[in-house]
């Protein structure tokens, strides 16, 4: 009966020990966890998702990553709702795989519409509120699948770098390393743009950086129904009822053109009809007018 009770203790002790540990450990990983959520200002939210400022504080100097990794924005930025909507609609995404898609890379827009729609008056609230310490961290949901980055302005740089694309709450690790971003037109993309020395934690990120003068020549955004759609797609189908359509529109214009023309005609018609009534009224009445009156003549007696 000793040796059993022996047992016992000696089979639940490491049970115990964790327990404990847990105990210990508990209020740490909650103070660590207020600490992170601390970092993020909430900016608005929707059903689509979040903009939020992030603060990023000095990570010092570590043996991993040598120097002290700072982080410096100009911020408060103020830039029209107008221009992020271009920014945000020129960005587009390569080497994802879509089933069914050529083998040549295709490049495809990272945002919808309908997203650029949501995103960019917060963004532009965002930029106009954070500070040189932050950036702005967006985090977009479709079909249970999350979308995630964050960008800021640097001088008259936009850096734009993205975390997650379309990963779901299942994947261990999201894979952005084998994405690339790029921004249409590419003469607002700046190729010789130097990240900070901060960025080196995020190797695996892919970026881009987009000058916001560019930005302010480029045209009036002007958005396409279709969502999701590669840059380089053509979609005829999609040609054909816009093209027929034109002609209808075409066909009904030159109608109501056919019928006011017309209609001026007859205008005029029944103008000259009055006129040659009202002639030919004046001439019966000149006409009586001048006609002698005849008296009657006075009977002669027969003798």
């Amino acid at each position: 009966m000793r040796l059993r009770m022996s047992r016992d203790t000696a089979a639940q002790s490491p049970f115990r020990r964790l327990y404990q540990a847990w105990q210990v450990l508990l209020p740490s990983l909650l103070i660590c966890a207020c600490g992170v959520a601390s970092n993020l200002t909430l900016i608005g939210s929707g059903p689509l998702g979040t903009v939020a400022l992030e603060r990023l504080a000095s990570r010092g100097t570590t043996a991993k990553y040598g120097t002290a990794q700072t982080f410096q924005a100009t911020h408060p930025a103020h830039l029209p709702t107008a221009l992020v909507s271009r920014l945000l609609a020129g960005l587009a995404i390569s080497g994802v795989d879509r089933p069914g898609s050529a083998t040549a890379p295709e490049t495809y827009p990272l945002f919808s519409s309908e997203e650029i729609d949501f995103l960019a008056p917060l963004i532009a609230n965002a930029l106009a509120n954070a500070q040189p310490d932050q950036r702005v961290r967006f985090t977009m949901h479709d079909d249970g699948l999350q979308t995630q980055g964050t960008l800021y302005l640097h001088k008259r740089t936009v850096q734009f770098s993205l975390s997650h694309y379309r990963s779901s709450a299942t994947d261990g690790q999201p894979k952005p390393a084998g994405f690339a971003l790029s921004f249409n037109p590419p003469e607002a993309w700046v190729h010789t743009d130097t990240p900070q020395s901060w960025m080196i934690i995020e190797p695996e990120q892919p970026r881009v950086a987009v000058s916001v003068d560019a930005l302010n020549q480029l045209p009036a955004l002007s958005l396409a129904p279709a969502d999701k759609k590669p840059v380089t797609e053509e979609t005829p189908s999609s040609a054909a009822p816009d093209s027929g359509q034109s002609r209808v529109q075409q066909q009904l214009q030159s109608t109501k053109d056919v019928v006011v023309k017309q209609a001026e005609e007859l205008q005029k018609l029944k103008a000259e009809l009055e006129s040659v009534r009202r002639q030919l009224a004046e001439k019966e009445s000149a006409s009586s007018k001048a006609r002698p009156k005849l008296t009657p003549r006075k009977p002669t007696a027969t003798p």
